[in-house]
């Protein structure tokens, strides 16, 4: 195993927050690679597509990466790897602030840790990327990738108006990355306001005083300022990301990546332009947005949001 650290962006926060187009665009460079939502890598391992089409398991990136990392895909046990990262979940969040609680959890994940570290220097080392773009937004997940010595991580906290983020969680939408048919998770107001809170408070407790791994992005500013958003990453992970030189304005032409787990907008590809999804602020009922506000009224101030349905922030997030 390489010697020198592997530095992993961790795009953390809540879920439906954009992470997919801006993981995308990251890794439309050498260099960077875009690999989806890696903590659920295991569970959809034998039935889960990759974004370029192919099944996971079909796939010549993800083959070469599991050849490295474990010798093939018959090297590790996916179903093991599932139920040891189930002894640590977000519910578990609210008491790693009790002194010792972390490492013990820590302990009951057995090999857990040094198995995943081992993927993510199979990915660098079958694709010659300096940076591994992970989506995985659950900020428990990246505390266990940053104990490992091989991954240098940077966490970008990513956030979303949370209208918005309870609105997309009611769309119903088919999960392209199965081939059975299944719908995606939906979350009703209450249960995504609480994971909103829960994931973003737990993400500032464990990163945020960390100012050299910690970086904090509203996807609002993200699709309004693309190209200052990729430099302020750039200049965050401390690597060139020529992506950012791309941009026609708010439009770049995606190629295909190889993302093994996500939203389904990870498998399009061809010319995108960036745009504020304001459809919550027109569609959503008003009891519904009444209570979603409630619930996370803290953080709209917070992170500079109106608790109006205007959309337009009081001031910029992020420092």
């Amino acid at each position: 195993m390489n010697e020198t650290p592997l530095k992993v962006l961790y795009i953390g926060g809540t879920g439906r927050t954009g992470s997919t187009i801006v993981e995308k665009i990251l890794g439309q460079d050498e260099g960077w690679f875009a690999a989806g939502e890696l903590t659920f890598l295991w569970r959809f391992l034998g039935t889960g597509k990759c974004s370029c089409g192919r099944p996971l398991t079909g796939c010549p990136v993800w083959e070469a990466v599991f050849d490295h990392a474990y010798g093939g895909f018959d090297g590790v046990d996916a179903d093991e790897m599932v139920a040891l990262r189930r002894r640590f979940r977000s519910v578990h969040l609210p008491i790693l602030a009790v002194p010792g609680v972390r490492q013990r959890f820590l302990d009951r994940l057995g090999h857990f840790p040094e198995t995943v570290e081992r993927l993510y220097d199979g990915i660098a080392a079958t694709s010659s990327a300096r940076v591994v773009v992970d989506s995985s937004k659950e900020p428990h997940y990246s505390w266990i990738l940053q104990t490992r010595p091989r991954l240098d991580v940077y966490f970008l906290h990513l956030v979303r108006d949370p209208r918005a983020v309870a609105h997309s969680w009611q769309r119903t939408r088919p999960q392209l990355g199965l081939e059975t048919g299944e719908e995606m998770e939906r979350r009703g107001p209450a249960v995504a306001s609480t994971y909103f809170d829960v994931s973003n408070l737990a993400s500032e407790a464990i990163w945020s005083r960390r100012a050299d791994r910690y970086l904090r992005l509203r996807y609002e500013d993200f699709v309004e300022r693309p190209g200052e958003a990729l430099e302020q990453i750039e200049d965050f992970v401390h690597e060139p990301l020529p992506a950012r030189h791309r941009l026609r304005g708010r439009r770049i032409d995606l190629l295909p990546t190889h993302s093994a787990w996500g939203n389904p907008n990870r498998f399009g590809h061809g010319t995108v332009e960036l745009r504020p999804d304001t459809e919550w602020a027109a569609r959503m009922p008003a009891r519904e947005r009444a209570a979603v506000t409630a619930m996370t009224l803290p953080f709209l101030s917070h992170y500079g949001y109106s608790w109006r349905t205007d959309q337009r922030p009081r001031h910029r997030g992020g420092d």
